[in-house]
């Protein structure tokens, strides 16, 4: 497999299926975001309500659980959910919870997190992959 060096340009996502391939519960990372008072409220992993939820872009009706209904509408809005102190890789993980898994730059990513492009893309395009956050390359 032919490694390729990602630039402040590639776009980045949560590849789901990292999780499943390296034994990972990807519901237990999403869970782990939620405040110690959020996860007493909805129990352990997994054993959650469902919503329905409209992506107002395409009108696209998804199901996701209480925990990502809760990071949604409750810690989109907490500024303690993503900080300059939040390490970038459970910033980025965070985002792309936040934007629906919409696919961003370093630099989109280095904007929302305040920080500098170069340090975003150096910490996400090294050969280790962690919370499944993958660069997308276009055949």
């Amino acid at each position: 497999m032919k490694f390729f060096r990602p630039t402040e340009n590639t776009k980045f996502h949560i590849d789901y299926s990292w999780f499943e391939e390296n034994g990972q519960d990807v519901r237990v990372l999403i869970y782990k975001c939620l405040t110690s008072e959020q996860q007493e409220q909805v129990g352990a992993p997994g054993q959650t309500e469902m919503y329905d939820y409209v992506d107002e872009q395409t009108g696209e009706v998804q199901r996701f659980d209480q925990v990502l209904h809760i990071i949604r509408t409750q810690n989109a809005k907490d500024p303690n959910f993503l900080t300059q102190r939040t390490p970038v890789f459970e910033a980025a993980f965070r985002i792309f919870l936040l934007n629906n898994n919409q696919p961003l730059t370093a630099n989109d990513l280095a904007v929302q997190m305040k920080r500098k492009p170069a340090e975003v893309l150096s910490q996400l395009s090294g050969r280790s992959v962690y919370n499944g956050i993958r660069p997308i390359f276009d055949a």
